[in-house]
């Protein structure tokens, strides 16, 4: 098995850890149905933020750990405010020398995040390449 192989081997296992262990708590994209666990609620989803005490303008940064195609990473979301710079996708290495992650960030010129945008943006992303090209493979030196 490759390097990257077995560090995206890593990175599948630590989600499906994360999915196993709480079931009730893994989303899927409507359209895709890519697995994913939302961190944070979503402003369009009047029910949980109903059970949490919380307004739609609450939920300025929504993130989620995302499963696709035997990968994994974290999603970070946020309006224009919460996270730096203007509204746009990048994508941002970790240093976690045990699987190496690169996390996918998505900036909302957007009063909150919703769970609607958010599928969107995971569908953005793919249209990139992720989780396959090149610009996903993180190597250090």
């Amino acid at each position: 098995m490759k390097v990257a192989d077995r560090f995206r081997d890593k990175r599948w296992r630590n989600f499906r850890r994360r999915a196993d262990y709480a079931p009730q708590n893994v989303y899927r994209h409507r359209t895709h149905g890519w697995e994913y666990i939302p961190v944070h609620p979503f402003g369009d989803e009047p029910e949980v933020l109903a059970r949490l005490g919380l307004r739609p303008e609450d939920c300025r940064a929504a993130d989620a750990w995302w499963g696709i195609d035997g990968d994994a990473t974290l999603l970070e979301s946020g309006v224009v405010g919460t996270l730096p710079g203007p509204a746009r996708l990048f994508a941002k290495p970790m240093p976690h020398a045990d699987e190496r992650w690169v996390y996918l960030v998505a900036v909302f010129d957007a009063p909150f995040v919703t769970r609607v945008e958010f599928e969107a943006v995971m569908v953005r992303f793919v249209e990139a390449g992720f989780p396959d090209a090149t610009q996903f493979d993180w190597r250090v030196g």
